[in-house]
């Protein structure tokens, strides 16, 4: 079997459904009030975030056999990290431009970002906060920079992700990959949750369809003419804006679970036909022909709606940003990197268990710090939506 097969990479995807479909994960079930979220969006969430998390596995075979921090040039693999996020992209901005339009552009502001800040922040910083250990754990529990210096580099890393930049800590040059470096992804969550307060005027004003095709437009447009890959961020998020505003406009056809499904299977394997980055009009297209069926009912034959599928998405935050904390741990082992790496198969066997351990530990994390978080935030929004409506009322 090579390192590369398609096969290795479904059994893992497989397994861990198998496992999360145990009673003992039930302790990650939403509750009965989440009614009006996607089942299928949610379902595709934790998928997502194993496939970012298999990703850098493959790229950590070429890093710990031959020192090198390079993705294969191969089909499949070599897009499959970018085109994950690309979808998660897809999903903030569907899931908060779809917020305003249900409010007409005017959302409880104070809530949408006291709850961001709860479901973002406390997780990031557990995670920042491992890596930070591990390293000094790794340098001996030295200091191995001037003190201002380490200060520094450590404030940049803790500030709740609005900086990609990431320094290393304590002069110790492998900080990035214990977290695998995912933490990039998160300053331009915040950047769109920030802009959403200039959206909305488009919402009030009633440009609701005129600037998300336009916005999809210019930002496919903008692609063309530009060599970063990082300007196809815009198109990921106008695609999820895209299908967010057809829905609420009642432009949508109704097809069935099935067809949509065949049509997401279609897109997305025709991407990793040819693709060899994530980046380019074409494949942002395909990512968003597929999310747009996801987003409408496509189950890809019930996977997405499984009850496993569920929880995973629960948990899917924990999996993405913790995913290199067993990797980083267990690779840094002798006996096991040797071991992991006598053969395809047994780098396959070292990869299922690091995802299991990672999946057991973003449960933990999500019971334990998010979820209470997560309630916090809520209600921190709902105490503050409720004062002023109280104050209102009484100055009426």
């Amino acid at each position: 079997m090579s390192l590369y097969s398609l096969l290795p990479f479904v059994v893992v995807l497989t397994a861990l459904c198998l496992i999360f479909s145990l009673p003992i994960f039930k302790f990650v079930d939403g509750t009965k009030t989440s009614g009006r979220r996607v089942a299928t969006i949610d379902g595709l969430r934790g998928f997502l975030a194993i496939s970012v998390m298999l990703y850098h596995g493959i790229i950590n075979h070429s890093y710990v056999t031959g020192g090198g921090w390079v993705a294969p040039d191969v089909l499949f693999y070599r897009p499959l990290g970018g085109v994950a996020v690309m979808f998660f992209f897809m999903i903030t901005a569907y899931l908060f431009w779809g917020r305003l339009l249900k409010t007409s552009g005017q959302p409880n502001w104070r809530g949408l970002y006291v709850g961001r800040f709860f479901r973002i922040v406390p997780l990031y910083t557990f995670a920042v906060i491992a890596m930070i250990a591990i390293v000094f754990w790794r340098t001996g529990w030295h200091l191995h920079e001037a003190p201002l210096a380490l200060i520094e580099h450590m404030s940049r890393w803790l500030a709740f992700g609005l900086s990609d930049d990431m320094p290393p800590v304590n002069a110790f040059p492998w900080t990035v990959f214990i977290l695998m470096g995912v933490t990039w992804s998160i300053k331009y969550e915040w950047w769109f949750y920030f802009s959403l307060i200039v959206m909305a005027l488009f919402v009030k004003a009633g440009l609701r369809l005129t600037f998300a095709l336009i916005g999809l437009a210019a930002s496919f447009a903008l692609m063309l003419t530009t060599q970063s890959e990082l300007w196809c961020l815009p198109a990921a998020f106008f695609c999820g804006i895209a299908t967010a505003t057809l829905q609420f406009e009642g432009l949508v056809p109704q097809r069935s679970d099935r067809l949509l499904s065949l049509i997401a299977v279609a897109a997305i394997a025709l991407l990793f036909s040819f693709a060899r980055t994530h980046a380019g009009v074409v494949q942002i297209a395909l990512v968003g022909i597929a999310f747009f069926c996801i987003a409408n009912g496509a189950s890809f034959a019930g996977l997405l709606r499984l009850k496993s599928a569920e929880r995973l998405g629960h948990i899917s935050y924990g999996i993405y940003l913790l995913q290199g904390l067993p990797m980083t741990l267990l690779f840094w082992h002798e006996p096991f990197r040797a071991w992991a790496t006598q053969s395809s198969v047994h780098y396959w066997l070292a990869l299922f268990l690091c995802a299991l351990i990672l999946c057991t530990m973003a449960s933990l994390t999500y019971a334990g710090l998010e979820r209470p978080f997560i309630s916090l935030g809520k209600s921190l929004g709902r105490a503050r939506q409720s004062s002023r409506t109280i104050n209102v009322g009484q100055s009426s």
